[in-house]
């Protein structure tokens, strides 16, 4: 699976730091040191993700046939429903968390899906739910009491969540066809990312490593790229548990940035991307502490 973001159009400070919130008609976009959020409603469908302290959850709507819900927290939970018709209807697992143990829920309904689960540590939790056909995820996490969840429903997406520290979050949601998501979190504690696509062929990458960084980003529409980095440069290649390598960034051709410093680590740092439309770009690159970013773009 390929990741790539091509260019930089627009980046936008905000005013008023620790609080980066985008609305506009039924989407919205929000990153706070304490909460990550996004949801997109096109139509009748609908993706959303959260992530707050201990809990993660990340939903897809299809109209009024289909829905899916991954949710970690006090508990692990994968649910699918529907409207009365086709074999997501009123499917549920939950798992209650208990102990040093850790929890995973992989939840997949269609033809050609792929769920992967690798958690090493303690008090891990994630769940996977997938509806429809080609979808690909894969959650790895390291050390202890990271929280990850992916919603999937559509055909031939792809969402990869990696968190290599203690007491990390993340959130990804896709409804449509071809949309991607890496999202990747070194250190901790208290990293929160929440990714959100509703469309086609949308790329999403988030890298954040420090502590108390949060970033959400939310695309509608189709070919729309973004690119967050806090504390972690212009691209990175990371491993998973397997030994896996998995990679992400701007490409350098196209969009030139030159500074040692940019991978240095950041802390408490927030970013909020929304692009509603068609074929828009946009980057936010922060290090150092307590910085503040808001990216919106609109071509429709």
């Amino acid at each position: 699976m390929k990741f790539f973001l091509v260019t930089a159009s627009a980046l936008a400070l905000a005013t008023g730091a620790f609080a980066q919130n985008v609305a506009v008609d039924d989407a919205n976009v929000s990153a706070n040191p304490s909460t990550a959020r996004a949801s997109a409603t096109e139509t009748d469908d609908r993706a959303s993700t959260a992530v707050r302290g201990e809990q993660a959850s990340a939903r897809t709507r299809n109209g009024d046939s289909t829905s899916a819900n991954a949710a970690v927290g006090d508990r692990v939970l994968a649910r699918s429903g529907g409207n009365g018709s086709g074999p997501a209807d009123a499917s549920n697992i939950d798992v209650e968390r208990g102990g040093e143990a850790n929890r995973s829920i992989q939840f997949q309904v269609g033809e050609g899906n792929s769920a992967i689960n690798m958690q090493v540590g303690d008090f891990q939790e994630s769940a996977i739910l997938q509806i429809g056909t080609d979808n690909t995820a894969l959650i790895s996490q390291t050390n202890s009491a990271n929280e990850a969840a992916i919603s999937q429903t559509g055909e031939n997406n792809g969402a990869i969540l990696i968190q290599n520290g203690d007491d990390n979050g993340a959130a990804v949601a896709q409804l449509g066809s071809g949309n991607t998501a890496l999202g990747v979190q070194m250190g901790g504690p208290d990293n929160y990312l929440a990714i959100a696509s509703v469309g086609h062929d949308n790329s999403a990458v988030v890298f954040q490593q420090g502590s108390e960084n949060t970033a959400a980003t939310l695309q509608e529409g189709s070919n729309n790229n973004v690119f967050v980095s806090q504390g972690g440069g212009l691209g990175f290649t990371v491993e998973d548990v397997s030994g896996g390598t998995h990679s992400g960034g701007l490409d350098p051709s196209l969009f030139k940035v030159t500074s040692s410093a940019l991978n240095s680590g950041a802390h408490g740092n927030s970013a909020a991307s929304f692009q509603d439309g068609n074929n828009n770009s946009a980057a936010i690159m922060q290090y150092g502490s307590n910085n503040s970013a808001v990216n919106y773009q609109s071509s429709r």
